[in-house]
């Protein structure tokens, strides 16, 4: 069975993949998934600023609500109570994050610039007697030489970091979803 990243990102580089049993229905899993505030995790946040992520506001000053629930990640696909699929483009290894802004899921699908990478971030949920598996996948896929070596480098020294932000987000989404309801 394919997933919904699948048709994202078939090709790839790099992929790393966390997941955790919720004990929640897959419809209160997902909408979990949907309430997270990601960016408001301390983990999520202080790597995020590391990175220089995470700094939009708007013109009150108080940072985006775009910002604070996807970050600088586009949405390419919702399916309810089953994925959710997030995709990003950029120069992962340089300091600024490279990061190509203002993409449509379009040319996110067609986007092959050499020198650069392009991200998949998805949420799966597979429903269960007694709850939700719920797992996050991360694909990498560089264009060029160049991009692979340095991606590779980067990759090396932030995999740990990177895998604790997804392991904080499924933890998140699982506190939310094992919420009794009032």
């Amino acid at each position: 069975m394919t997933g919904a990243i699948d048709q994202w990102l078939p090709q790839y580089q790099v992929s790393a993949s966390h997941s955790v049993f919720v004990h929640a229905s897959d419809e209160k899993t997902y909408a979990a998934l949907e309430q997270a505030r990601f960016s408001d995790l301390p983990v999520v946040r202080v790597l995020m600023r590391i990175r220089g992520y995470g700094r939009g506001r708007s013109k009150t000053g108080e940072p985006d609500a775009a910002e604070n629930v996807r970050g600088p990640f586009l949405e390419l696909a919702a399916i309810p109570r089953r994925a959710l699929v997030l995709g990003i483009a950029g120069r992962f290894w340089r300091p600024d994050g490279g990061i190509v802004g203002e993409l449509t899921p379009l040319q996110f699908a067609d986007f092959h610039r050499q020198g650069y990478a392009r991200a998949v971030l998805s949420f799966s949920l597979n429903p269960s007697n007694n709850g939700t598996h719920l797992t996050t996948e991360t694909r990498i896929q560089t264009f060029g030489r160049a991009a692979t070596l340095k991606f590779r480098a980067y990759w090396l020294g932030i995999c740990g970091f990177s895998g604790l932000i997804r392991k904080a987000m499924l933890r998140e989404v699982k506190r939310i979803a094992e919420q009794p309801t009032a």
